[in-house]
């Protein structure tokens, strides 16, 4: 057998076999069943475009599958088949028409659910932010055969759009939030921290050697992210990116053209979310960061025992309570309570990470709540060491002191309301670190009432390097 031969083989070779097999079984019983026993030609790998998501919550993945081509569809659009995930593989659950392909955006996973399946959002028409979508909802056997003949969804679907052709931003990003390092010119070492949101990008980025954090802002669409330099509110440069085989490739260019540098990056985390919905619609929901590499290998399962711990925790509580409460009686205080759990990775390296989480939850009151928590971690003598406050600095220095009082000047300059009485009392809170210095992080209420928010608290280095540990974490940016 020629090469051609082989390589044509291998490149119509299922990349989903048990899914393959359950698509043709399941159009031999259509053609017995219209023609009976009979000539039946099984469909290429190349003949359909298949998408696997679990819609169910049930831990394994369904299959969407458009099938491709003029026996397919039509001028209203293509077929879609809907296969759900079992033990052993696949069974065919139904079938949508009318799904525009090839067309960016065609269909698109929501965050909403309807009998306990995720509900899908269909592309009716027009473009850009003129662009209209059925409201695709389980009914408790499938979902319904033709889009254009439900109703239509308000604003904008929320989630992950697939099946796509074109300018679709999840082949760019993922939703949510991802982080980068990488080399800006020739040898200046970046780290980027951006956040996705149908289309839109947010962050940060900063340089190694400095840490001081740059504000990003721009768009995700198709392979390519494009983003402003934002300083003191104004735009100063311009990156541009593109997604290649193995890292991110692009310029960054000041508004002017004056200056251009190549900028090439790499995707160093990810990050994994997870969702209940429970009684009276209480909801749970934790999102945390997954590393690449070593620090993937060394630090993954502390952040994830760490976050799943807490999902657990609030989806028990929450059940418990609810179940005891009387509706009746306390009315709409017992519904929509949630907890929700979110992370922001501060510094990365395969040794040494600084992770900030944040917790937003509402049981009833005026408002929610919310306030974050740390998780910092060390590679050191061939194990992982979670970081407490003691452990960055020289236990011979009166650290505490020094540092408290820092923090309960700059409080006061922020105009904190209630600033800490001690220093001992000013130096127990969260706290996490990058390149610029150690930040400490103060929840609504820990320092002035809700309305103030947050307050934040940069000791520089230049202040800290007398008390840290010359051996400790830190000691890699005193010199």
């Amino acid at each position: 057998m020629g090469m051609m031969s082989l390589l044509g083989q291998a490149a119509d070779l299922p990349k989903h076999p048990k899914l393959h097999a359950a698509i043709n079984a399941h159009l031999l019983d259509g053609t017995k069943n219209y023609f009976g026993a009979g000539p039946f030609k099984s469909v290429a790998p190349s003949e359909y475009r298949p998408h696997l998501i679990d819609l169910n919550g049930d831990g394994i993945k369904e299959a969407l599958v458009l099938m491709l081509g003029r026996d397919w569809g039509g001028t209203g659009g293509q077929t879609l088949l809907i296969f759900r995930g079992v033990e052993k593989g696949f069974q065919f659950n139904g079938r949508m028409t009318c799904v525009r392909f090839p067309m960016e955006g065609s269909v698109c996973v929501m965050k909403s659910k309807s009998n306990g399946w995720r509900d899908l959002a269909v592309r009716l028409r027009g473009r850009g932010a003129g662009q209209k979508y059925a409201h695709m909802k389980f009914g408790g056997t499938r979902y319904p055969l033709n889009p254009t003949t439900e109703q239509e969804l308000r604003g904008w679907p929320g989630s992950d759009y697939i099946l796509i052709s074109g300018d679709g931003t999840a082949k760019a990003l993922p939703e949510r939030g991802t982080y980068f390092s990488g080399v800006l010119g020739k040898s200046i070492r970046v780290q980027v921290r951006l956040e996705h949101d149908k289309g839109k990008v947010t962050g940060e980025y900063f340089y190694e050697k400095y840490g001081t954090p740059i504000q990003l802002a721009g768009t995700a669409s198709g392979l390519q992210v494009v983003l402003k330099e934002i300083i003191k509110e104004q735009p100063q440069a311009e990156l541009r990116l593109k997604k290649g085989p193995k890292e991110w490739v692009g310029e960054w260019k000041s508004l002017d053209g004056k200056k251009r540098f190549p900028l090439r990056l790499n995707l160093v985390a990810t990050e994994r979310t997870g969702e209940y919905s429970g009684l009276f619609e209480s909801h749970v929901q934790t999102c945390y960061p997954i590393l690449k590499g070593k620090a993937g290998d060394r630090f993954n399962v502390l952040l994830a025992n760490v976050f799943n711990h807490r999902y657990q925790k609030a989806v028990e509580e929450y059940g418990e309570e609810l179940k005891s409460g009387d509706v009746a009686e306390v009315g709409e205080s017992m519904k929509r309570w949630s907890h929700e759990d979110s992370a922001s990775i501060r510094y990365f390296s395969d040794d040494l990470i600084s992770v900030r989480g944040s917790n937003w939850h509402y049981t009833g009151g005026a408002h929610g709540n919310s306030y974050c928590f740390n998780l910092n971690y060390w590679w050191n003598n061939r194990k992982a060491k979670a970081l407490e406050l003691p452990d960055l600095f020289d236990s011979k220095k009166n650290w505490r002191s020094n540092v408290g009082r820092f923090i309960r000047s700059d409080l006061k300059k922020q105009g904190a309301s209630w600033p800490p009485k001690t220093d001992s009392e000013a130096v127990e809170t969260t706290f996490t670190f990058s390149p610029s210095g150690v930040v400490f992080h103060y929840s609504p209420y820990a320092v002035g009432p809700y309305a103030e928010g947050y307050y934040h608290v940069l000791v520089p280095y230049s202040f800290l390097q007398p008390i840290l540990d010359k051996a400790g974490p830190l000691a890699r940016w005193v010199k």
